[in-house]
Parts: C-alpha cells; sequence; structure tokens
C-alpha cells in the first residue's frame, strides 16, 4: 500500500471511528473496593448535579459518586485512603473542580500556542476542545480539556451515533524544544449529549474546596457547597 493511500485511509478511519461499548464512560471509573473504608459526602444548593467524580492525586484511579434521586446529594463510599480532588457537572451545563493541577502560570504567547497545538494532535477524534485550566511546572503541563465530537460517528455495528460526545480529560504533557508532547491522558468524563450543530462548551469553575481532600478511616462531610451561578 502506498504513503498516500495510507495517509488517506487514516484519515477516513479517524472521521467515522466505530463507537465500541468499549469506548464508553464504564471504563473510566475504578471499581470501589469493600476493603476500602473511605467516604466523601456533601450537599450541593444552585444546581443539579448530573455526575460527581472523584480523582486521586496520582490520577490513577477515578470514582464516581451515587447521588440522590433529586441530584442534591453525592456519596463516595468505599474509597481507598489517600487524597482526592472532585469534579461536578451540572445539569444546566456547569463543571466545578478542585483538580491539583499546579501553578495557574501564564504562559507567553508562542509556548501557550505550541501547547495548544499538542493538546489538539494528542486527539484529532474529538474536532472540537477547549482547554478549561492549565498547570504549569517548568517544562511538564497538566491540561484539563474539554472535547467535543460533532461530526459523523459509527458504532461497532456500523449504525450511525445520533448524538455528539463530550469528553473531559486531564493531559499531561512534556515541552521538547518548540513542541509539546502529551505522555499521558486521563479521562474523567465522556457522555452522549443531543445531536447538532454548536453544541456549547461546559461553563467552567474553579472551586479550591473541592480539591485536596485527604480520606481516611473516617468519612469526609463536605456539607452544603454553593454552586449558584455569579
Amino acid at each position: 500500500m502506498g504513503g498516500k493511500t495510507l495517509i488517506l485511509l487514516v484519515a477516513l478511519l479517524a472521521a467515522v471511528s466505530p463507537l465500541s461499548r468499549a469506548d464508553g464512560p464504564g471504563r473510566i471509573y475504578t471499581k470501589p473496593a469493600d476493603s476500602d473504608t473511605g467516604l466523601i459526602l456533601g450537599k450541593i444548593t444552585g444546581a443539579v448535579l448530573t455526575h460527581a467524580i472523584a480523582v486521586e492525586r496520582d490520577r490513577s484511579r477515578v470514582y464516581l459518586a451515587v447521588l440522590d434521586a433529586a441530584g442534591l446529594g453525592f456519596r463516595f463510599p468505599n474509597l481507598p485512603v489517600g487524597r482526592f480532588d472532585l469534579v461536578l457537572v451540572t445539569r444546566d451545563g456547569q463543571v466545578i473542580e478542585g483538580l491539583s493541577l499546579g501553578e495557574n502560570a501564564k504562559l507567553p504567547d508562542d509556548r501557550a500556542k505550541h501547547l495548544e497545538a499538542g493538546v489538539a494532535k494528542a486527539d484529532s477524534f474529538f474536532n472540537r476542545r477547549v482547554m478549561h485550566r492549565t498547570g504549569i511546572d517548568g517544562e511538564v503541563a497538566l491540561v484539563f480539556v474539554e472535547r467535543i465530537r460533532d461530526g459523523q460517528i459509527l458504532r461497532g455495528s456500523g449504525e450511525k451515533l445520533d448524538a455528539c460526545l463530550r469528553r473531559l480529560e486531564i493531559i499531561e504533557l512534556h515541552e521538547a524544544d518548540d513542541e509539546w508532547q502529551m505522555v499521558h491522558t486521563r479521562h474523567l468524563y465522556r457522555e452522549e449529549a443531543p445531536r447538532g450543530a454548536g453544541l456549547p462548551f461546559l461553563t467552567h469553575r474553579q472551586l479550591p474546596a473541592l480539591g485536596n481532600l485527604r480520606i481516611a478511616d473516617t468519612p469526609r462531610d463536605l456539607g452544603s457547597i454553593d454552586l449558584t451561578k455569579h
């Protein structure tokens, strides 16, 4: 197969990448172990939750909360001892997070442009993206990214998916010369959204109170968290 033909085939596959069950959100989250006894719980006001996500400090494990029927309370049972950051997604299109990404440093324009190019290159299946927040430590960047795919999507069966896809992830990139290269990504959320042009990105807010939560054997009750838009 010639080089041009191979490039064309790769591009075609990227445009209609089949979506199988293995790609779904069920693979993102860690199954709690019965032997772990840590617990985070809390209630919110000013919004209704669709997801509450706990991210272990080293991003190796991610847990999905149990929500109450009204979407106003969340529980993370059977967590291991450690430190966690929370990400909350609401029904009115907000994402509120306390992720430990490092210093929110502003890069010079040229480095920032190269970093954005590295984030774009890391996954071309999703055709739209926004970098909600970036932490910089020397030549290492941690970026909280939202991606949207609103082009044609095929299931593993060949059936068209009549929906858009939205994904949240933390990407670790390292700088080499004038390029930022992804070395690791941790998906936090991947859900279908109603199909239509111009699907809006989530409204982002950083809330430090949701970060650096130390969990041991006793419950960690966060009380009431106000998510009212200001």
